[in-house]
């Protein structure tokens, strides 16, 4: 592959990325042509040891997609990586993204889990102010209002508590998985330095 062919997969591969951005990669691995050339290699020479040009475009993608300055633990950014580091090895397609994909889950189960919590104390809450106003639909089965109030405050409280605690939970979560896969990128980038 020569210099042209290479900066034209390498220019195709970095699509998503900010125009400015863009420009400085190219600009840089054109200066790795020009000064290898000034050395006395061969353009297919200086290729080959930059490695993929679609590997390498991906890669400057996804750490676009997490740079901190823009956002870059946000879920939405942290999901798109993630599906954007589907394509560079199959070892993210067969361990990463089952594993993701559970702990995703898990952390959707428990969202449900603390909104169910608030929405349920909530209503007994509700149930109780509207009693007066429809007791033929609203019925206690025998349990003191106090008793009810107390509990739907709880219960409330401890959906409360749980939203708090899994909006720190998700930021850990979007965080952790930014940085595994600015960890799995340094990974794939030695291997096709090497190879």
């Amino acid at each position: 592959m020569n210099k042209e062919q290479f900066l034209n997969q390498l220019k195709r591969s970095l699509s998503g990325i900010p125009e400015e951005e863009k420009r400085d990669i190219l600009y840089d691995y054109e200066e790795h042509f020009s000064s290898g050339m000034e050395n006395g290699q061969e353009e297919e020479e200086i290729a080959s040891a930059l490695g993929s040009p679609r590997v390498l475009g991906k890669s400057y993608r996804i750490e676009s997609l997490l740079d901190e300055k823009r956002g870059g633990h946000r879920a939405a950014n942290v999901l798109r990586a993630v599906f954007a580091s589907l394509s560079l090895g199959f070892f993210n397609v067969i361990i990463t993204i089952p594993l993701f994909a559970g702990l995703f889950a898990g952390l959707i189960s428990l969202w449900a889990g603390a909104v169910s919590l608030a929405v349920t104390g909530a209503s007994v809450i509700l149930a109780v102010i509207l009693r007066p106003l429809l007791p033929a639909f609203i019925t206690f089965g025998g349990l003191s209002i106090a008793f009810l109030i107390f509990a739907a405050i709880g219960i409330s409280a401890l959906g409360l508590l749980s939203l708090i605690g899994m909006w720190k939970l998700s930021q850990w979560f979007f965080m952790a998985t930014g940085r595994y896969i600015k960890f799995n990128l340094r990974i794939i980038k030695r291997q096709e330095a090497r190879g």
